[in-house]
């Protein structure tokens, strides 16, 4: 059974009965397999108020019940299998990245003094706020879309702290990130010299993943930088107030496989961010943390994805030092 909530929020005078034939086929085809069954939730009424939507839906559960002749929905055993085990080894990881943490002022070489990392991702994903949250002020501008790559730099728990942030790409296709965008983010990486030490690509936890989405993200990191990017790749979700108490493990494992496919394809290198609070010092700190095993793990090198030689640092850096509103950029929900 389909769940509308939010009918409140539908213009006056619509019915749900309009709404399911106004917005198109797609949804028409999810009514339909569910056997048009379907409920409309007026989020703004109060348990108080005549609320007869909770027992109209208890009716319509016991006939659909009624309809199956009282069977009820068993979950394949090979799924929950599935499940468990793909719950087991985000678990596993994240025992591993505590560890590592806690070995880390232990480890020979200790901490690269600086960190150089290029935030990467699709349009009005809070690429910008995501950099102002690690570097812990408002270097970037937030709430408008970015055009030209912008370098800042800032100490943050004991380390020199690089960022370049970047213009977003296509959500869709490689072919619509216009040239010059595709362009910007590869001056981006030479505005690091001589090479990014990570590339955050910032993902919204409010967003979902699809195969097509995922394709395209991979395709604008392997074109753009290499097929080697993968090993300098970190998911940063960005959002993470949306998570609320839920772990961000369980958000991995709800957001369905082609999110687990892209994290496989970054090393199962992640973080989670509320960017809306910057300089929120632990979560800043454990991240930083992960980038710095990652780096050991790729030798203590920096990336160097392209010839840069051609890139004219100049027309790429802005020299804008004025400070950026306060407003900070919404999520976008695709």
């Amino acid at each position: 059974m389909v769940v509308f909530t939010g009918v409140d929020k539908l213009p006056k005078g619509v019915f749900i009965e309009e709404h399911i034939a106004n917005t198109g086929e797609p949804l028409q085809w999810l009514v339909e397999r569910c056997g048009s069954r379907y409920h409309a939730f007026d989020n703004t009424r109060k348990d108080t108020e005549d609320n007869t939507q909770v027992p109209e839906l208890m009716e319509k559960v016991e006939e659909m019940i009624t309809d199956n002749q009282g069977w009820y929905f068993e979950v394949n055993e090979l799924i929950l299998l599935e499940e468990e085990q793909a719950r087991r080894a985000l678990e596993e990881e994240r025992m591993r990245m505590e560890e590592h943490a806690r070995q880390r002022e232990q480890m020979i070489g200790g901490p690269p003094r600086e960190l150089r990392l290029l935030l990467l991702g699709w349009k009005g994903v809070g690429k910008s706020s995501v950099g102002n949250t690690i570097l812990g002020r408002r270097f970037f501008e937030s709430g408008q879309e970015t055009e030209l790559c912008l370098r800042r730099q800032a100490l943050v728990s004991g380390r020199r702290i690089t960022i370049v942030d970047t213009p977003g790409w296509d959500w869709f296709s490689v072919r619509r990130t216009p040239k010059r965008i595709r362009q910007e983010s590869q001056r981006g990486a030479a505005l690091l010299r001589p090479g990014p030490h990570t590339l955050l690509l910032v993902l919204p936890v409010v967003s979902s993943l699809t195969a097509r989405k995922r394709r395209t993200l991979l395709a604008h990191i392997e074109t753009l930088f290499g097929d080697s990017a993968c090993l300098h790749t970190m998911v940063l979700f960005s959002c993470g107030d949306w998570l609320g108490r839920t772990p961000i493990e369980e958000h991995i494992l709800r957001g369905g496989r082609e999110l687990q496919r892209l994290l496989e394809f970054c090393g199962n290198y992640y973080h989670v961010l509320d960017s809306k609070i910057p300089g929120k010092d632990r979560s800043v700190s454990v991240l930083l943390d992960k980038m710095e095993e990652m780096i050991r793990e790729n030798g203590d090198k920096a990336f160097l994805p392209i010839q840069t030689e051609w890139l004219s640092e100049e027309s790429s850096y802005s020299s804008d030092n004025t400070e950026p509103e306060d407003d900070c950029r919404g999520c976008q929900l695709q």
